[in-house]
C-alpha cells in the first residue's frame, strides 16, 4: 500500500469508529460489521452473499439494549475497518425503509406513494448499490423486520442496517443524503399506511396498497416524468441519454436517463430510481435555486451529443497519462461504478483541465477533472507547456475540456487488483 493511501485508509477508520460514537450519542445501537476487501468479505467465505453486510459479533442482545462506548472503542480498535451497523427497532428507537431499485423498489414505492401520498422529509442516506435507506421514528409499538413490496425492505424490530461512511462491495462508501443526516433533519413519525402494510399485509394487499408486478410504462407515466425533469431544466429526448445532473454540481453529463422506461441514475452523485424518487428528490430541493448552468443538453449512450465541438473544447490527437492519481482512487471507483473482473475498466468520458495558479508546490500545476471529480493532474512538463492555451480556451470557451478514458481497476484471483488511470486527448 502506497503512503497516500496509507492516509486514506486511516482518515476512513476514524470516520467509522467516530460516525459509530455520533450514533450512540443519538441514541441508536450500533454493532461492528464485516467489510468487503476487494470484492470479498472479511468473513473468510468466498461465496459470501452479503460481503460487509453481516455482524463481527453475536449482535442479539444490542437487539434489547445499546452497547457502551468503551465497547464501542473496543470493537473498532479490533476492527478499524469494520462497517457501521444500526440495529433498528425499539433498541434505536428507528424504523428504516429499505429501497432497492435493483429489484423494483422505486417503482413499487411510486405506486405506493401515488395512492398514499409522498413519504415525509426525513433522515436518508444512499446505500453504495444505489439505493436509499429512509429512517423514521419508532412509536414503541413492535414493528416486524419484513418486505413491504418487491425490493422494499422494513428493517423494524431486530433489524439491522448499514449506515454511513460504510464501505458497500461496489467500492462506494454509504452516504448520508445532502440536508438529511441526522445532524440536518428530525427523524420523521413512520407514516401510518407503511405501519399498515408490515402489521397486516393480507389487508393492506385487499385494498390494493401493496403493488404486484410493475407493469410497462404507459404514456402518461412517461409524460408525467418528462414533465418532473422539465422543472429543473431538462428537455427528455427519446431512448437512453446522458444529461447534466440537477442533484450536484456536474460539470460534465452524467446523468444517464432512460426515458422509455422512467428510470434515471447519476453516476456523479450516485442518486438514481423512477418517477416516486424523482418526485421526493424535486419535493426536497423546493425553493433551492437550481445551479446556474444550462442543463437541456442531451448526449447519446455512446458519449455523443447535439453540442460536441462545444462539449470538448480543446481537442487533439496526442496521448497524455494523468499523474497523482493513486491519490483520487476513491473517485475513479464512484465514477466507473467499481471495478470489473480480469480486463478492468475502458470507459470513454470527458476531461476538464482546471489551472492551480495558488497551488503552492506549482503555480503552473493543471488539476484534471471528471464529471466534477478530481482525478489528478497533468505532468509538470505538459502543464507548463500547455499553461497558456488552457487558459485562453477557458476565457473565450468558458471551460477547457478534452477527451479520456478511465482505465485500468482489475479485479483478478488472490486480491489482485490493479489501480485505475486517466489517459487524456490533448
Amino acid at each position: 500500500m502506497r503512503s497516500n493511501d496509507i492516509g486514506a485508509e486511516s482518515h476512513a477508520t476514524v470516520s467509522l469508529r467516530s460516525a459509530a460514537l455520533a450514533a450512540l450519542a443519538r441514541g441508536w445501537s450500533v454493532v461492528p460489521m464485516h467489510t468487503p476487501v476487494a470484492g470479498r468479505c472479511t468473513c473468510g467465505n468466498s461465496s459470501c452473499p452479503s460481503p460487509g453486510k453481516h455482524p463481527r459479533i453475536v449482535w442479539e442482545a444490542y437487539t434489547r439494549a445499546p452497547a457502551g462506548i468503551d465497547e464501542i472503542e473496543d470493537w473498532w480498535r479490533r476492527w478499524p475497518q469494520a462497517n457501521l451497523g444500526v440495529v433498528t427497532g425499539a433498541a434505536s428507537g428507528l424504523v428504516v425503509l429499505d429501497v432497492d431499485p435493483r429489484h423494483g423498489g422505486g417503482d413499487a414505492l411510486a405506486q405506493l406513494e401515488s395512492i398514499n401520498g409522498l413519504l415525509p422529509r426525513t433522515v436518508e442516506s444512499l446505500t453504495g448499490g444505489g439505493g436509499q435507506h429512509v429512517y423514521f421514528s419508532h412509536s414503541g409499538r413492535r414493528v416486524p423486520s419484513k418486505p413491504a413490496a418487491p425490493g422494499l425492505d422494513v428493517k423494524g424490530d431486530s433489524g439491522i442496517v448499514i449506515a454511513p461512511p460504510s464501505l458497500h462491495v461496489t467500492g462506494r462508501r454509504y452516504v448520508w443524503e445532502s440536508g438529511c443526516a441526522p445532524d440536518e433533519i428530525v427523524v420523521a413519525e413512520t407514516p401510518a399506511w407503511l405501519l399498515e402494510i408490515v402489521l397486516d399485509t393480507h389487508a393492506a394487499a385487499d385494498r390494493g396498497a401493496v403493488p404486484r408486478d410493475v407493469a410497462p410504462r404507459t404514456d402518461e407515466e412517461r409524460r408525467a416524468f418528462e414533465a418532473l425533469w422539465a422543472e429543473v431544466g431538462i428537455m427528455l429526448e427519446p431512448g437512453d441519454r446522458y444529461y447534466l445532473c440537477p442533484f450536484h454540481d456536474d460539470h460534465h453529463p452524467s446523468l444517464h436517463v432512460d426515458s422509455d422506461n422512467c428510470r434515471f441514475y447519476c453516476f456523479g452523485c450516485a442518486r438514481g430510481g423512477g418517477i416516486g424518487r424523482l418526485r421526493r428528490l424535486l419535493a426536497r430541493e423546493a425553493g433551492v435555486p437550481p445551479l446556474a448552468r444550462p442543463r437541456n443538453e442531451a448526449v447519446s449512450a455512446s458519449g455523443a451529443t447535439s453540442r460536441d465541438p462545444d462539449e470538448v473544447t480543446m481537442p487533439g490527437s496526442t496521448d497524455v497519462d494523468v499523474v497523482g492519481e493513486s491519490q483520487y482512487q476513491d473517485a475513479l471507483l464512484e465514477l466507473t461504478g467499481g471495478r470489473r473482473h480480469y480486463a478492468g475498466v475502458r470507459m470513454a468520458t470527458v476531461a476538464e483541465l482546471v489551472p492551480e495558479p495558488s497551488n503552492a508546490a506549482d503555480p503552473d500545476a493543471v488539476a484534471v477533472f471528471v464529471a466534477g471529480r478530481r482525478v489528478g493532474y497533468l505532468p509538470r512538463a505538459e502543464a507548463s507547456r500547455r499553461l497558456g492555451a488552457i487558459s485562453a480556451t477557458i476565457r473565450l470557451r468558458g471551460d477547457a475540456t478534452c477527451a479520456a478514458t478511465i482505465v485500468g481497476g482489475w479485479e483478478r484471483e488472490h486480491g489482485d487488483t490493479g489501480y485505475f488511470g486517466v489517459h487524456l486527448r490533448l
